[in-house]
């Protein structure tokens, strides 16, 4: 009987625990402060059109990409793909005369907030309005349009819309690279500063 009582406790031991592998973990960056009004140029990725014969106010959810990357004090707090969210509304304007309807289409882009490359969330301030063709016609008769469009490859000079306290960034040696041409600059741009000639 106790030889059947130890064979049996042999058979309940307890099996040994195999080591686990923690999971692999994400570089560690450093934080960042980041200023209000810090420019990150983005590229438009995908046409945002239009049409002038549109419905009356809608709001889509759009998704683009830093152009390059953006460098603060010697840290890269953005890099070139890294993703931008925003969104566009459109409205549909109409006129109404006696003989004649006159209606445009106009479509208004917000950028909301860049993802960076460790995933924080950089908060954005980019707005401008694009007023597409005219469709009118006498007594319906006559109709003339064209999309309000922000083509793909366009570069937005989208900016910091709050002072961020702690931004993830990579530290770099490299210098800032200039914006690109031919940026499109916010409906509410500051203006320019000009350097005076005494």
């Amino acid at each position: 009987m106790l030889g059947a009582l130890v064979l049996l406790a042999q058979g309940m031991a307890m099996p040994t625990p195999t080591p686990t592998v923690p999971p692999p973990t994400a570089p560690p960056y450093p934080s960042i402060y980041v200023a209000r009004g810090t420019i990150i140029p983005v590229t438009v990725t995908k046409d945002v059109r239009v049409g002038a014969s549109g419905t009356n106010v809608e709001e889509r959810k759009v998704r683009f990409a830093v152009t390059q990357d953006v460098i603060v004090d010697g840290y890269v707090i953005a890099k070139a793909g890294d993703l931008v969210e925003g969104h566009f509304t459109n409205q549909q304007n109409v006129t109404h005369r006696t003989f004649e309807t006159t209606t445009s289409q106009e479509v208004t882009l917000d950028l909301d907030d860049a993802v960076n490359f460790c995933g924080d969330t950089i908060h954005l301030g980019f707005e401008r309005t694009f007023v597409g063709g005219v469709r009118s016609g006498f007594l319906s008769f006559g109709v003339h349009a064209h999309d309000a469009v922000f083509g793909k490859g366009l570069v937005l000079k989208a900016a910091t819309d709050r002072a961020e306290r702690s931004v993830c960034a990579q530290p770099t040696s490299a210098t800032p690279p200039p914006l690109p041409r031919n940026v499109v600059l916010p409906d509410n741009a500051p203006p320019v500063k000009r350097a005076v000639s005494q």
